[in-house]
């Protein structure tokens, strides 16, 4: 299937769709309804929502609606047990995710970036802009931002010592491999990326990108997948400290009543997020 491309107004209307079945996904909105909110044609809108999303707007305000009842947020932790959170602990979850996956050694977390040369970019995104900035072992930075934040700030919070550079051209092709993750289509390369972090955090983002696509788990339950079950509040701590949007997923983490709880880019992502991949699974299921 032909990648879409990275078109900003293509994106910001899909984007906009989305935003609106995730405020209005109670009253039921039809496509004809959503287009009308977003200034298109119900066809138009559909032929875009898909070609970015993965699956059509009524398919994703089923995800959600299920998702509003908790009933499968509930399930899914439930299913996510210390057993079988164990049985995922081999690489193998790591190469499913086509990604290369290199930390910082301790001595380098200490110079904090001095020597490393970032080069960083804007690009749309299927849920807003992101950030991005790759060291020469992988992709180290990927944030959703807001027309208000300054992204040299964000990124001389993370890597204080480090030289950045701005260049959209250097990192195209990391944007577009990161679309296809965020469209639910299998990345045609290998991503690498670049975690920075103590030993504890690294593991428990470790242990996230071992969640399943579709399936959530609480903070407890990643405290139980790494070993040490009484750390829920540390582990918690780690997860908002991620810095890379989607390649380690934090979204899916949940409170244990089954609540979504808060994500560092908004709860409205995160429900969208989770419902775009629930969304995907069951149509991938419907056509076997």
């Amino acid at each position: 299937m032909m990648e879409p491309p990275l078109n900003l107004s293509h994106f910001q209307l899909v984007q906009r769709a989305i935003e609106y079945l995730v405020s209005e996904r109670e009253q039921q909105p039809s496509l004809e309804q959503l287009a009308q909110h977003v200034g298109s044609s119900p066809f138009h809108l559909q032929r875009l929502f898909v070609a970015h999303a993965g699956v059509s707007p009524k398919e994703l305000l089923q995800a959600m609606t299920l998702q509003d009842a908790k009933r499968w947020l509930r399930q899914s932790s439930s299913t996510l047990d210390t057993s079988y959170a164990v049985g995922l602990s081999s690489t193998s979850r790591l190469h499913e995710l086509f990604l290369s996956v290199e930390s910082v050694s301790p001595g380098e977390y200490q110079r904090a970036g001095a020597g490393l040369t970032l080069h960083w970019g804007i690009f749309p995104s299927l849920l807003g802009p992101m950030l991005l900035a790759s060291s020469p072992r992988g992709l180290c930075h990927a944030s959703f931002i807001e027309a208000e934040e300054s992204p040299i700030a964000l990124l001389q919070h993370e890597w204080p010592q480090a030289q950045l550079l701005h260049d959209e051209a250097a990192l195209q092709a990391t944007a577009s491999n990161l679309q296809q993750r965020l469209s639910g289509r299998q990345p045609e390369q290998r991503l690498g990326i670049l975690m920075k972090g103590s030993p504890f955090r690294l593991q428990v983002w470790q242990a996230l990108m071992r969640v399943p696509v579709g399936q959530t788990c609480s903070y407890s339950d990643l405290a139980r997948m790494i070993g040490q079950p009484q750390a829920s509040r540390a582990v918690a701590q780690s997860v908002a400290n991620n810095a890379l949007a989607v390649l380690i997923p934090c979204h899916r983490v949940i409170r244990q009543s089954g609540e979504l709880g808060g994500y560092r880019w908004g709860s409205s992502r995160k429900a969208a997020l989770l419902a775009l991949e629930r969304a995907r699974q069951d149509h991938a299921e419907l056509a076997v």
